[in-house]
This record gives C-alpha cells, sequence and structure tokens, in this order.
C-alpha cells in the first residue's frame, strides 16, 4: 500500500470530516459537564459514539475501510491490547472492533480545549511520560482501577506515532501492568499509516489491515521477557504488512 496523491477531492473529504468533528467536540466537550455525576462506564458508552461517528465519517466520506483478520483470537477475559502506533485511527476504531476498554495516553492531551475535555469522558490512563518511574507507577494505579471497573486497556509501547517501516524500542509500563493484574495481552498489528499518515491533515482512501494476534500470557515470564516476545509478534506481522 502506497501514500496516495492529495487530490482536491480528498482534501475537501478531509476538511469536512475535520469540520464535523470539531462541532461534534465541541458538543461533546460542553456536554461532559452535565455527566460528571454519572458512572465511568456510562460516560465512556456515550463518549463512544464520538468515536464511531470518526469512523463512519472516515469510511463513507473518504472511503478508509478496513478488514479484521483474527478475531477469534480475542480472549473472553478482560485483557490488554497492545498494538503498533500509526494513526490516530486505531486510536479511534478500535472501539469497532475489541470490548470496551480506556487508552494509555499522556496527560497534555488532556489540557487541549475542548478535545481534552470530551477526551476525559473516555476515562483515559492520562500518564506522565518527561518521568519514566512516576509514568509507570501511574499506569499500574490507574490501570487498576479501570480494570477493576471491567475494562480492557489499550496501550501503544512505542510512546508516539510512527511512519510505516519505522521501529522503536517498546516501553515497559503496559507489560509490568499486564503482570500486577495477570492479564492476557492481545498484540495487534496494522498499518493504518499509509491512509492516515502521522502528521498529515488528509485521510487517503484505501483498506486497513488489522491483524489480531493469539493471546500471550505472562505466567512464568518477566516484563522484560513479556514485551520482548509480544513485540517480535507485532513485528512479525507488520513485516508482512510491508508497514
Amino acid at each position: 500500500m502506497s501514500v496516495h496523491e492529495k487530490t482536491f477531492k480528498i482534501r475537501l473529504r478531509s476538511t469536512i470530516l475535520w469540520f464535523i468533528m470539531g462541532v461534534l467536540t465541541i458538543i461533546a466537550s460542553l456536554f461532559s459537564i452535565f455527566l460528571a455525576p454519572f458512572s465511568l462506564k456510562i460516560r465512556h458508552k456515550i463518549a463512544l459514539i464520538w468515536t464511531w461517528c470518526f469512523n463512519f465519517l472516515a469510511r463513507n466520506l473518504c472511503g478508509v475501510k478496513y478488514e479484521v483478520f483474527g478475531k477469534e483470537h480475542i480472549p473472553d477475559a478482560q485483557s490488554i491490547i497492545i498494538s503498533n502506533h500509526q494513526s490516530a485511527w486505531e486510536t479511534l476504531c478500535f472501539s469497532q472492533i475489541f470490548p470496551p476498554h480506556v487508552w494509555i495516553l499522556k496527560r497534555a492531551l488532556l489540557s487541549i480545549p475542548f478535545f481534552g475535555w470530551a477526551l476525559k469522558m473516555c476515562s483515559p490512563i492520562a500518564i506522565n511520560r518527561n518521568n519514566g518511574i512516576i509514568s509507570i507507577k501511574q499506569v499500574i494505579d490507574q490501570g487498576k482501577e479501570r480494570f477493576n471497573n471491567g475494562f480492557w486497556i489499550l496501550a501503544f509501547p512505542e510512546g508516539t506515532r510512527m511512519l510505516p517501516q519505522h521501529r522503536v524500542r517498546y516501553k515497559i509500563g503496559a507489560f509490568q501492568l499486564s503482570k500486577v493484574l495477570n492479564a492476557p495481552i492481545v498484540p495487534v498489528a496494522h498499518n493504518a499509516g499509509y491512509c492516515f499518515p502521522k502528521g498529515q491533515f488528509c485521510l487517503f482512501p484505501g483498506k486497513i489491515t488489522v491483524i489480531i494476534c493469539p493471546a500471550v500470557y505472562s505466567v512464568n515470564e518477566d516484563a522484560v521477557n513479556l514485551m520482548q516476545t509480544v513485540e517480535s509478534c507485532i513485528n512479525q506481522e507488520l513485516i508482512k504488512l510491508n508497514a
């Protein structure tokens, strides 16, 4: 898959998508004030309407479709989803594939006017990435709380969006959380960066492939070995996807 040319049609459709999402973000942020008294689960379900709207517009307006392989590998038990990170697409659209989950993300995102306020409704695990020790503690403390509330957890251990075929070392926080929770890890690989590249305004038409690998269990493995196992699994699938 290659990045498409930025035609007038692609620019126009992307502009319409972001205009609609901008309006919805403002509405969601203002509406979040009235949701404060409700439980995390109720706020989360309502917030998912926002992510559903993005997926609907991406698919039907911008032509960004997707196919999923390996759905049979999704465990019945609560799990931690570990995925490569190439775009905002997987952050928002994995809600259409996996059980209700929360994201691990940098705390600074919650300070963005309107967007950050709406994001809080999704009950993310917000961490300070400037301090590795503190961020790991935040992942574990908040992760235990979200897990106890019935949520799965979605982590991008690269820590930032990467261009296709670029790699960085994984961060260990989510794997330490897996050990604490004794929760399975579901490795996921995808090539969304070709349809929605890092740093790009435009969404390019195409089909994103999402591959769900068999769950990895933390029994008898320390966090480092667990991380290496999952990283190797994801990277093998990315090679097949040329991503």
